[in-house]
């Protein structure tokens, strides 16, 4: 068969664009259209929109957050355990390695706690990240106070109102006891840096210092050796191959497990989203199913016509199934391409602005992949498939006797 080259094709595009339709019936058939046009174009952004956010999650938590975090709680295997990294993991597929000890703390400014997480680093490779959108420090030269030198994020400066060079006391958990009860151990501090990742909870509790330094006032208990990798996704295997190596007796977690619920929620809103503007889709495809009811009882007479000259009912079904379905494809092909220009738009003038206390980014994140239009595309000319076969059989159906006898 060739439809567009036949008369069944050229009489439904006849029926759909024909200025001389009942009024009633061409504005139900504009309202539909309209309908299916909007919800196509609702459900394309808003996937868009879901798949930005996903990728600048995903993009900071790589940048930000090991791939690999390979714990030992017996600090003299420290070798021990980076000798098995060099084997387990080829030297190409390696980016970076990081030894680094973590504490949990307060931070007292004035008599005004507030709990941080210290991470000794080695600040000059932090410093680099990509991820942060800053990260600036200007070290001492000299330290004859013994201070400990932090780097805070804008989040926790802006809460205890810290500025560079402002000495202030971090409380430890590690601590003496005595006859008179526990001790918590006191350092000095001083601010000598900040940084900005753009992740709230991350610029307001994390406080990075150097690892020689923590290392001197608080006698590590866990070494924590962190891993970045050339291809991230390859963490899940090379984590099975350092248990295989060094069995239990390390903790190892990478970036996806770490992460495994936050991933897992925006999967299922997703799905949960695009359900839903499906159904929105289903309901607009109901209405041009009503408006193709109205156009079959509109043109009984034609039928008869037809059916007296000859065609059959598979022909008549043809024609009225093409109706239903060019103007179903309009609707979706317009729909698909103005949420694409709207989503380009939006990415290119970002004009949503998002709070960051609550979001990862700044402005609205779109994200457009050529399978989910696809999908989008397929999705909707499936269900107006099935939208068009009742009113197209219906007309199949007509007898010419009784159309003249009711005529």
């Amino acid at each position: 068969m060739r439809p567009l080259g036949s008369w069944e094709f050229w009489l439904a595009l006849k029926y759909i664009l024909s200025p001389k339709r009942e009024r009633f019936t061409g504005v139900i058939t504009t309202i539909a259209l309209i309908g299916l046009i909007l919800s196509v174009c609702a459900l394309t952004i808003v996937n868009a929109v879901i798949t930005g956010f996903k990728e600048v999650v995903a993009e900071k938590i790589l940048s930000l957050n090991p791939h690999l975090s390979v714990t030992t709680y017996d600090v003299l295997k420290g070798e021990k355990v980076l000798s098995a990294i060099e084997q387990a993991i080829p030297k190409g597929e390696l980016q970076s390695i990081q030894l680094v000890t973590i504490q949990q703390g307060l931070l007292l400014k004035a008599g005004q706690p507030l709990g941080i997480i210290l991470k000794g680093v080695d600040l000059s490779k932090y410093s680099q990240e990509k991820g942060f959108k800053f990260f600036q420090y200007h070290p001492q030269d000299s330290n004859s106070n013994g201070e400990l030198e932090i780097v805070v994020g804008v989040r926790l400066r802006d809460r205890l109102g810290l500025s560079l060079g402002e000495r202030l006391n971090y409380l430890s958990v590690e601590g003496v006891f005595t006859p008179f009860g526990f001790f918590p151990k006191i350092i000095p501090v001083r601010v000598i840096g900040f940084f900005e990742s753009g992740l709230y909870d991350y610029d307001l509790s994390i406080v990075f210092t150097s690892f020689d330094q923590l290392s001197q006032r608080f006698l590590p208990k866990a070494l924590t050796l962190e891993l970045k990798l050339r291809d991230p996704f390859k963490s899940e295997r090379y984590r099975l191959e350092l248990i295989r190596n060094l069995g239990y007796e390390v903790y190892i977690l990478d970036w996806q497990e770490w992460n495994r619920n936050l991933f897992s929620a925006l999967k299922m809103e997703k799905i949960g989203l695009f359900i839903v503007l499906t159904l929105m889709v289903t309901v607009s495809l109901f209405t041009i199913l009503s408006a193709m009811i109205m156009l079959v009882s509109e043109k009984r007479g034609d039928i008869a016509i037809l059916r007296a000259l000859g065609a059959t009912s598979k022909q008549i079904m043809k024609v009225f199934f093409l109706s239903g379905f060019l103007l179903s494809s309009v609707g979706v092909l317009i729909g698909v391409f103005l949420g694409i220009a709207i989503s380009q738009l939006l990415s290119r003038y970002p004009i949503i602005k998002l709070p960051g206390e609550v979001y990862p980014v700044e402005y609205l994140p779109i994200s457009l992949k050529l399978f989910d239009l696809l999908l989008i595309g397929g999705i909707a000319l499936a269900i107006s498939i099935f939208a068009c076969l009742y009113p197209a059989r219906k007309a199949s159906l007509m007898s010419p006797a009784e159309i003249l006898r009711r005529e």
